[in-house]
Protein backbone atom coordinates (compact mmCIF):
# COMPACT_ATOMS: atom_id res chain seq x y z
CA UNK A 1 0.00 0.00 0.00
CA UNK A 2 1.24 3.86 -0.05
CA UNK A 3 0.28 6.82 1.44
CA UNK A 4 -1.91 8.73 -0.41
CA UNK A 5 -3.08 11.69 2.20
CA UNK A 6 -2.26 13.54 5.17
CA UNK A 7 -4.20 15.76 7.32
CA UNK A 8 -5.50 16.92 10.63
CA UNK A 9 -8.76 17.37 12.39
CA UNK A 10 -9.48 20.83 12.38
CA UNK A 11 -12.05 22.15 14.73
CA UNK A 12 -14.84 22.95 12.75
CA UNK A 13 -15.05 19.48 10.87
CA UNK A 14 -16.66 17.99 14.44
CA UNK A 15 -20.27 16.94 14.39
CA UNK A 16 -23.28 17.03 17.04
CA UNK A 17 -21.40 13.55 18.52
CA UNK A 18 -18.00 15.51 18.70
CA UNK A 19 -16.01 13.61 16.89
CA UNK A 20 -15.05 13.93 12.97
CA UNK A 21 -17.70 14.22 10.37
CA UNK A 22 -18.51 11.28 8.12
CA UNK A 23 -18.56 13.48 5.00
CA UNK A 24 -14.93 14.50 5.78
CA UNK A 25 -13.96 11.13 5.94
CA UNK A 26 -15.23 10.85 2.81
CA UNK A 27 -13.16 13.91 1.57
CA UNK A 28 -10.46 11.90 2.73
CA UNK A 29 -11.15 9.11 0.65
CA UNK A 30 -12.30 11.17 -2.43
CA UNK A 31 -8.54 12.81 -2.50
CA UNK A 32 -6.55 9.53 -1.70
CA UNK A 33 -8.58 7.92 -4.83
CA UNK A 34 -8.29 11.01 -7.27
CA UNK A 35 -4.40 10.05 -6.13
CA UNK A 36 -4.60 6.50 -6.70
CA UNK A 37 -6.18 7.42 -10.37
CA UNK A 38 -3.41 9.72 -11.18
CA UNK A 39 -0.91 6.96 -10.38
CA UNK A 40 -3.21 4.23 -12.17
CA UNK A 41 -2.64 6.78 -15.31
CA UNK A 42 -5.51 8.81 -15.55
CA UNK A 43 -4.82 12.72 -16.14
CA UNK A 44 -6.52 14.99 -13.34
CA UNK A 45 -10.02 16.22 -14.91
CA UNK A 46 -9.80 13.32 -17.64
CA UNK A 47 -14.14 13.23 -18.24
CA UNK A 48 -13.19 9.15 -18.84
CA UNK A 49 -12.25 8.89 -15.27
CA UNK A 50 -13.99 6.52 -13.50
CA UNK A 51 -16.50 7.00 -10.70
CA UNK A 52 -17.82 5.74 -7.81
CA UNK A 53 -19.96 2.89 -8.49
CA UNK A 54 -19.92 0.86 -4.57
CA UNK A 55 -18.21 2.05 -1.75
CA UNK A 56 -18.43 -0.11 1.86
CA UNK A 57 -17.54 1.79 4.67
CA UNK A 58 -16.54 0.55 8.42
CA UNK A 59 -15.73 2.75 11.26
CA UNK A 60 -13.45 1.67 14.18
CA UNK A 61 -12.23 4.37 15.88
CA UNK A 62 -12.88 7.66 16.35
CA UNK A 63 -10.82 11.22 15.43
CA UNK A 64 -11.24 13.88 17.22
CA UNK A 65 -10.20 17.54 17.36
CA UNK A 66 -6.46 17.93 16.71
CA UNK A 67 -5.55 14.30 15.60
CA UNK A 68 -3.43 13.98 12.76
CA UNK A 69 -4.36 11.16 10.13
CA UNK A 70 -2.89 9.89 6.85
CA UNK A 71 -4.51 7.58 4.37
CA UNK A 72 -3.05 4.34 3.23
CA UNK A 73 -4.54 3.02 -0.28
CA UNK A 74 -3.60 0.28 -2.75
CA UNK A 75 -5.57 -1.92 -5.66
CA UNK A 76 -7.46 -4.87 -4.48
CA UNK A 77 -8.58 -5.62 -8.01
CA UNK A 78 -8.88 -4.70 -11.77
CA UNK A 79 -10.78 -6.23 -14.03
CA UNK A 80 -12.70 -4.95 -17.23
CA UNK A 81 -13.82 -1.39 -16.49
CA UNK A 82 -14.00 -2.05 -12.96
CA UNK A 83 -11.21 -1.16 -10.54
CA UNK A 84 -11.70 -2.02 -6.93
CA UNK A 85 -9.38 0.07 -4.37
CA UNK A 86 -8.87 -0.09 -0.80
CA UNK A 87 -8.24 2.88 2.04
CA UNK A 88 -7.13 2.88 5.26
CA UNK A 89 -7.19 5.74 7.53
CA UNK A 90 -5.03 5.52 10.06
CA UNK A 91 -4.45 7.54 13.53
CA UNK A 92 -1.16 8.95 12.73
CA UNK A 93 -0.59 9.19 16.07
CA UNK A 94 -1.35 5.77 17.28
CA UNK A 95 -1.11 3.91 14.55
CA UNK A 96 -4.74 2.78 14.70
CA UNK A 97 -7.05 1.88 11.97
CA UNK A 98 -9.82 4.00 12.36
CA UNK A 99 -11.87 3.56 8.95
CA UNK A 100 -11.36 1.15 6.26
CA UNK A 101 -13.13 2.15 2.51
CA UNK A 102 -13.47 -0.64 -0.20
CA UNK A 103 -14.15 1.38 -3.17
CA UNK A 104 -15.16 -0.19 -6.57
CA UNK A 105 -14.91 2.36 -9.51
CA UNK A 106 -16.47 1.40 -13.39
CA UNK A 107 -15.20 3.45 -16.07
CA UNK A 108 -12.99 3.02 -19.05
CA UNK A 109 -10.78 0.39 -18.90
CA UNK A 110 -7.08 1.25 -18.40
CA UNK A 111 -4.25 -1.38 -18.15
CA UNK A 112 -1.59 1.21 -18.58
CA UNK A 113 0.92 1.49 -15.17
CA UNK A 114 -1.24 -1.12 -13.39
CA UNK A 115 1.02 -1.86 -9.97
CA UNK A 116 0.74 -5.23 -8.51
CA UNK A 117 -2.65 -5.80 -6.62
CA UNK A 118 -2.69 -6.10 -2.57
CA UNK A 119 -4.32 -8.34 0.18
CA UNK A 120 -7.54 -7.43 1.54
CA UNK A 121 -8.70 -8.74 4.38
CA UNK A 122 -12.60 -7.59 4.46
CA UNK A 123 -15.32 -7.95 1.40
CA UNK A 124 -18.48 -6.14 1.68
CA UNK A 125 -20.87 -6.90 4.74
CA UNK A 126 -23.38 -9.98 4.48
CA UNK A 127 -25.86 -7.38 6.65
CA UNK A 128 -29.22 -7.01 4.08
CA UNK A 129 -29.42 -3.44 2.93
CA UNK A 130 -33.01 -3.93 1.71
CA UNK A 131 -36.51 -2.16 3.62
CA UNK A 132 -39.34 -4.50 4.38
CA UNK A 133 -42.24 -5.07 1.85
CA UNK A 134 -44.17 -2.62 4.16
CA UNK A 135 -42.17 -0.16 4.68
CA UNK A 136 -43.30 3.29 4.95
CA UNK A 137 -40.76 6.40 3.56
CA UNK A 138 -39.94 10.04 4.64
CA UNK A 139 -39.16 12.61 2.78
CA UNK A 140 -36.01 14.05 3.95
CA UNK A 141 -33.19 16.25 2.18
CA UNK A 142 -33.79 18.53 -1.17
CA UNK A 143 -31.19 20.04 -1.97
CA UNK A 144 -29.24 21.10 -5.55
CA UNK A 145 -25.35 20.85 -6.23
CA UNK A 146 -23.54 23.52 -6.02
CA UNK A 147 -20.49 24.66 -7.06
CA UNK A 148 -18.66 23.83 -4.02
CA UNK A 149 -20.12 20.45 -4.22
CA UNK A 150 -17.76 19.60 -7.04
CA UNK A 151 -15.05 17.49 -7.75
CA UNK A 152 -12.07 18.00 -10.44
CA UNK A 153 -14.46 17.28 -13.19
CA UNK A 154 -17.16 19.08 -11.68
CA UNK A 155 -19.15 16.48 -10.62
CA UNK A 156 -20.77 15.65 -7.17
CA UNK A 157 -17.98 14.82 -5.16
CA UNK A 158 -18.19 12.10 -2.45
CA UNK A 159 -17.98 14.57 0.55
CA UNK A 160 -21.11 16.82 -0.75
CA UNK A 161 -23.17 13.31 -0.94
CA UNK A 162 -22.30 12.16 2.31
CA UNK A 163 -23.41 15.86 4.06
CA UNK A 164 -26.66 15.47 2.07
CA UNK A 165 -27.38 11.78 3.19
CA UNK A 166 -26.57 13.58 6.74
CA UNK A 167 -28.80 16.10 6.63
CA UNK A 168 -31.55 13.51 5.50
CA UNK A 169 -30.44 10.71 8.81
CA UNK A 170 -30.99 14.10 11.20
CA UNK A 171 -34.64 14.53 9.61
CA UNK A 172 -35.32 10.80 9.88
CA UNK A 173 -34.14 10.14 13.60
CA UNK A 174 -36.36 13.21 14.29
CA UNK A 175 -39.45 11.60 12.47
CA UNK A 176 -39.13 8.53 14.98
CA UNK A 177 -38.57 10.65 17.75
CA UNK A 178 -35.14 10.92 18.43
CA UNK A 179 -35.42 14.48 17.95
CA UNK A 180 -32.52 17.13 17.68
CA UNK A 181 -34.26 18.28 21.47
CA UNK A 182 -33.91 15.08 22.93
CA UNK A 183 -30.48 13.89 21.84
CA UNK A 184 -29.28 17.84 23.15
CA UNK A 185 -31.13 17.27 26.23
CA UNK A 186 -29.81 13.97 27.52
CA UNK A 187 -26.35 14.17 25.90
CA UNK A 188 -27.33 11.48 23.06
CA UNK A 189 -26.09 10.62 19.82
CA UNK A 190 -26.37 8.78 16.34
CA UNK A 191 -22.79 7.44 15.89
CA UNK A 192 -22.35 5.79 12.46
CA UNK A 193 -20.73 2.47 12.50
CA UNK A 194 -20.64 1.62 8.50
CA UNK A 195 -22.24 2.83 5.23
CA UNK A 196 -22.76 1.04 1.97
CA UNK A 197 -23.13 3.06 -0.82
CA UNK A 198 -24.31 2.22 -4.30
CA UNK A 199 -24.44 4.49 -7.19
CA UNK A 200 -26.40 3.54 -10.53
CA UNK A 201 -25.04 6.28 -12.52
CA UNK A 202 -21.99 9.14 -12.54
CA UNK A 203 -22.38 11.47 -10.18
CA UNK A 204 -24.43 14.29 -11.16
CA UNK A 205 -23.59 17.90 -12.50
CA UNK A 206 -23.63 21.75 -11.22
CA UNK A 207 -27.16 22.59 -11.09
CA UNK A 208 -28.93 18.71 -10.24
CA UNK A 209 -31.70 18.96 -8.22
CA UNK A 210 -31.27 16.21 -5.01
CA UNK A 211 -33.97 14.44 -3.54
CA UNK A 212 -34.01 11.93 -0.84
CA UNK A 213 -36.26 9.73 0.88
CA UNK A 214 -35.91 7.68 4.02
CA UNK A 215 -36.42 4.62 5.90
CA UNK A 216 -35.36 2.19 8.65
CA UNK A 217 -34.67 -1.17 7.46
CA UNK A 218 -33.28 -2.33 10.38
CA UNK A 219 -33.83 -1.99 14.27
CA UNK A 220 -32.04 -3.95 17.13
CA UNK A 221 -31.35 -3.43 20.80
CA UNK A 222 -29.02 -0.06 21.07
CA UNK A 223 -28.67 -0.10 16.86
CA UNK A 224 -30.86 1.76 13.95
CA UNK A 225 -30.16 1.04 10.51
CA UNK A 226 -31.59 3.86 7.60
CA UNK A 227 -31.54 3.50 3.96
CA UNK A 228 -31.89 6.03 2.27
CA UNK A 229 -32.83 6.47 -1.70
CA UNK A 230 -31.38 9.43 -3.20
CA UNK A 231 -33.47 11.03 -6.49
CA UNK A 232 -32.23 12.98 -9.27
CA UNK A 233 -35.15 15.08 -9.56
CA UNK A 234 -33.37 17.38 -12.91
CA UNK A 235 -33.66 13.77 -14.84
CA UNK A 236 -36.12 12.01 -13.13
CA UNK A 237 -33.59 8.87 -12.54
CA UNK A 238 -32.93 7.15 -9.51
CA UNK A 239 -28.93 8.24 -8.84
CA UNK A 240 -27.66 6.04 -5.35
CA UNK A 241 -28.77 4.17 -2.30
CA UNK A 242 -27.15 4.45 0.95
CA UNK A 243 -27.66 1.84 3.95
CA UNK A 244 -26.23 3.67 7.23
CA UNK A 245 -25.81 1.43 10.33
CA UNK A 246 -24.99 3.11 13.65
CA UNK A 247 -26.18 2.92 17.20
CA UNK A 248 -28.26 5.09 19.93
CA UNK A 249 -24.73 6.66 21.36
CA UNK A 250 -24.67 7.68 25.09
CA UNK A 251 -21.97 10.30 24.36
CA UNK A 252 -20.98 11.04 28.13
CA UNK A 253 -20.14 7.03 28.40
CA UNK A 254 -19.06 6.80 24.69
CA UNK A 255 -20.65 3.45 24.31
CA UNK A 256 -24.09 2.22 22.59
CA UNK A 257 -27.46 2.89 24.74
CA UNK A 258 -30.78 0.94 24.42
CA UNK A 259 -33.31 2.25 22.25
CA UNK A 260 -35.98 3.90 24.34
CA UNK A 261 -39.53 2.32 23.89
CA UNK A 262 -41.18 5.63 22.30
CA UNK A 263 -38.24 5.78 19.17
CA UNK A 264 -38.18 1.95 19.15
CA UNK A 265 -42.85 2.03 18.24
CA UNK A 266 -42.31 4.76 16.08
CA UNK A 267 -39.37 3.28 14.06
CA UNK A 268 -41.65 0.10 13.70
CA UNK A 269 -44.21 1.83 12.48
CA UNK A 270 -42.22 2.88 10.06
CA UNK A 271 -41.02 -0.36 9.13
CA UNK A 272 -43.96 -1.35 8.66
CA UNK A 273 -44.24 -3.86 11.26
Amino acid sequence: MQETLRGVVKAWELDAVEHFTTAYYFRALSTASMRMLAELGWEAGEAATPWTSHCWTRFFKELNAGDAYHVLSGLVEAKGGDILLGHQLINSETGDLCTSFLQRLTGKPNTNNLPGTIDWPERESERKTQAGAGAKWVETAKTVVRAEDLDGRGLLDLTALIHHSSDANVQVQNAIGMTSSYMRDNRIGYSTAEYQLSCVSPPPPLGTALETRTTVAHLGRTSLWFLHEIHDATRDQPFATLAQFGVHLDMAARRPAPVPDFIRERAEALMGR
